[in-house]
């Protein structure tokens, strides 16, 4: 996969892409969200009904494609967090980091609900009554992450500015669900943080996790479609990240982080290889990722079964 710009304007910009079969597309895509509103290939059809299988999904891989390389040579925010490999690696490496407390604070109810399938052990989330076959349920959860006032050397002026705003400072930073705050105080506390944001030097921040929401439950409805069961989510924006589990034994806690660290690699992997990219080395790696991209490896022909243990790894992907 190649792109080059083909130009920009205050709104919009666009992006000619070379996909993997050489063809050249022509994508143009809205800056502030990276909706793209325009996109046209002289060799496959208009029409997704008259591309074949494999042209429709080069034709996703260049849209995708196009829209990260707008977000990484220009820095505009096109691509949902949880699609982008910068945001589930920033993820997989803050949840590295983390306390088995803090670990427990904020996986310990999804590695329970996972664990409830091999052991004698009460359900967080009771399953949906749709629910034919229990193991084949997909967990989610959705993780935000937010700036490490302490560990980014910003707690004076983070102090200094919450006076300001007429906040609490202590106070704000022992709440764990922003839930339980009122409207009026989340949004002094956000713009609380975009002020502490203006203030560091990027390269000089440390992140750590803002919230989790509640366990998502996704099932194989009786029409044969995957539905989810939606649980609360804390924040009011776009999550860094979405874990998507099967109930495989989880295992201690320290295995289970193992296992989530394996499993945000598989979905840095999936997205890399959904923009037709072969992943850097460190992302090489076979295993459950997300479940959108299982069910492509298993459709689509030109992928391989990445998601499987005995998948072949050695295909060449882009």
């Amino acid at each position: 996969m190649k792109a080059e710009f083909l130009g920009e304007d205050d709104k919009d910009i666009g992006v000619a892409v070379i996909d993997n079969t050489g063809e050249k597309h022509h994508i143009e895509l809205h800056k502030a969200d990276g909706e793209i509103y325009a996109h046209h290939c002289d060799a496959y059809a208009d029409d997704p009904d008259n591309r074949t299988e494999a042209e429709n999904e080069h034709n996703n891989q260049a849209r995708r494609f196009a829209k990260y390389h707008v977000f990484c040579e220009r820095g505009y925010d096109t691509v949902e967090h949880t699609e982008n490999p910068a945001y589930v690696n920033a993820v997989r490496l803050v949840i590295q980091d983390l306390s088995d407390a803090e670990f427990e604070r904020y996986f310990g109810a999804l590695r329970q609900q996972v664990r409830s399938h091999h052991e004698d052990v009460d359900r967080p989330v009771e399953l949906p009554a749709g629910v034919r076959a229990p193991d084949a349920v997909v967990y989610e959860l959705d993780v935000w992450l937010g700036i490490d006032v302490p560990g980014s050397g910003l707690e004076a002026q983070a102090r200094a500015l919450a006076e300001a705003h007429d906040l609490d400072y202590d106070a704000g930073t022992r709440v764990t669900n922003p839930s339980d705050i009122s409207d009026s105080d989340l949004a002094e506390w956000e713009a609380f943080g975009d002020h502490v944001v203006d203030l560091a030097n990027p390269d000089d921040l440390e992140l750590d996790v803002a919230a989790v929401s509640g366990i998502h439950v996704g099932y194989p409805n009786a029409q044969g479609q995957h539905e989810v069961q939606r649980a609360d989510r804390p924040l009011d924006r776009q999550p860094d990240a979405t874990l998507e589990l099967m109930p495989a034994e989880p295992g201690p806690l320290d295995e289970f982080r193992a296992y989530l660290d394996h499993h945000l690699r598989c979905q840095v992997r999936d997205c890399f290889v959904g923009m037709g990219l072969l992943p850097p080395e460190a992302f090489r790696v076979i295993g459950f990722g997300k479940f959108i991209y299982a069910r492509r490896y298993d459709h689509y022909e030109l992928y391989p079964q990445l998601h499987l243990r005995d998948g072949d790894h050695s295909v060449v992907l882009g």
